[in-house]
């Protein structure tokens, strides 16, 4: 299982690729920290039900990501910006 950064990330960028119970599922579980019983009960359905809705969605999140990959593409944009960022930084203080 991912974890709730990374799920919370996955839920921004492909959550509307989801059925809309999935969706409330993983918002309840991720954003908003709730226990599986308390989804259960919230939603009235089985807590066996929610953890194999938590568990189908994620893999399914994580699949989305696994062929676009705009999270990791994401996440080395920024860093080879930083890294740029760091070498101005370091070129302004030589000149």
């Amino acid at each position: 299982m991912i974890d709730k950064i990374e799920a919370n990330e996955l839920l921004d960028v492909y959550g509307g690729l989801l059925t809309p119970r999935q969706l409330e599922i993983l918002q309840y579980y991720y954003e908003e920290d709730l226990s599986i019983s308390e989804i259960a009960e919230e939603l009235e359905i089985s807590r066996s039900g929610v953890q194999d809705t938590i568990h189908k969605a994620t893999k399914q999140l994580e699949k989305y990501e696994s062929v676009v990959q705009y999270v990791r593409k994401k996440k080395e944009a920024y860093k080879a910006f930083k890294d740029m960022k760091n070498v101005v930084e370091k070129l302004d203080e030589i000149f």
